[in-house]
């Protein structure tokens, strides 16, 4: 499997893989409604942007590893000053598709499927994550008009990610995205209760070896 980059666009794959197996009725305890549906293969293929290049889980070997995602969505409708239009043109796609800003999660890269579209450019990279920090507070000024323009990505009318229509539509993404979240928990657990259980292991045997030296 390639490794993910920043910048390129990959399929999630549906069939997710964890560490830990989930029996039909955790399945539906766990997944949203719109995630089981995506797992049944009940709803369109989705898409993700590379934000960050993968890295082990908790420093352990390479079976696990975790990158963070940018979703994307082909329901271009949402549009706003958010959920931003990256045309055909760019992307290497058939249709155009929204660049989620706001919506950057962690994802094991096993339940990414393949590598697809064009690798988007630094300059538009960089501008999608200024956007996510500006909504976020955590820059103060961002420039709208002139570096859309020059990147040919179209961005909805200012303020229009508080509109009811697009608080649905980022809640039903949210739900969504728990394909992706929840593998990640479940690794995190799994290997807390690892290395939990070794360092008792390892306790164990200090302590035998304590007391052998003692007598």
């Amino acid at each position: 499997m390639l490794t993910p980059q920043p910048g390129e666009i990959w399929e999630v794959s549906r069939l997710v893989q964890s560490p830990l197996k989930f029996s039909d009725e955790e399945q539906q305890t766990f997944y949203s409604f719109l995630a089981q549906n995506f797992l049944a293969g009940n709803s369109p293929p989705r898409y993700v942007m590379i934000v960050k290049e993968p890295e082990p889980l908790m420093d352990t070997n390479d079976q696990w590893l975790i990158v963070s995602v940018m979703l994307l969505s082909e329901e271009i409708d949402f549009l706003s000053d958010v959920d931003l239009l990256i045309p055909s043109q760019i992307s290497g796609f058939k249709q155009d598709f929204l660049a989620e800003t706001w919506h950057i999660v962690p994802a094991l890269t096993c339940n990414l499927a393949r590598r697809v579209g064009n690798r988007l450019s630094r300059h538009i990279y960089d501008y999608l994550l200024t956007v996510r920090d500006y909504y976020y507070g955590l820059v103060d000024e961002l420039l709208i008009i002139s570096p859309i323009q020059e990147l040919g990505i179209i961005c909805g009318d200012l303020s229009s990610a508080n509109s009811l229509k697009i608080q649905g539509f980022h809640k039903a993404e949210q739900d969504w995205s728990d394909i992706l979240t929840v593998p990640v928990a479940a690794c995190e657990t799994y290997l807390k209760s690892i290395n939990f259980t070794n360092s008792l292991l390892n306790e164990a045997v200090q302590l035998e070896q304590d007391l052998k030296f003692d007598n």
